[in-house]
């Protein structure tokens, strides 16, 4: 399965305001930005998996991912965290659930490193 950038961002932001809920208006502003980025490095580890699973000589392996994505959901909770009155659990509690939304939708490498 050949996943882009832009259907991750695409499933992330429509799974956003169900899973903000009241939370959605202090982040609406801030959350597009983040989950682009965020979907970017999501698609380049996914595509870098599947090269491994090809050639283990190139991409990197699952476990390098669930690492490199950890880091990054790490760095938009922070982001998302600092500029609205939200807190942690809030934040972390939703990306959850754009998280299932994103393992329901694409499954396969995505459901292993998410």
């Amino acid at each position: 399965m050949n996943i882009n950038a832009d259907e991750i961002y695409n499933k992330m932001m429509n799974a956003a305001e169900d899973s903000f809920k009241d939370g959605w208006s202090a982040v609406k502003t801030y959350a597009p930005a983040e989950f682009k980025k965020m979907s970017v490095q999501l698609a380049e580890i996914a595509h870098n998996i599947a090269l491994y699973e090809m050639d283990n000589t190139q991409g990197y392996s699952p476990e390098t991912g669930k690492i490199l994505f950890k880091m990054q959901r790490t760095a938009c909770e922070s982001v998302l965290v600092a500029v609205t009155h939200l807190t942690v659990i809030a934040v972390q509690n939703a990306i959850n659930a754009i998280l299932q939304a994103l393992k329901e939708a694409f499954g396969g490498v995505i459901a292993t490193i998410v």
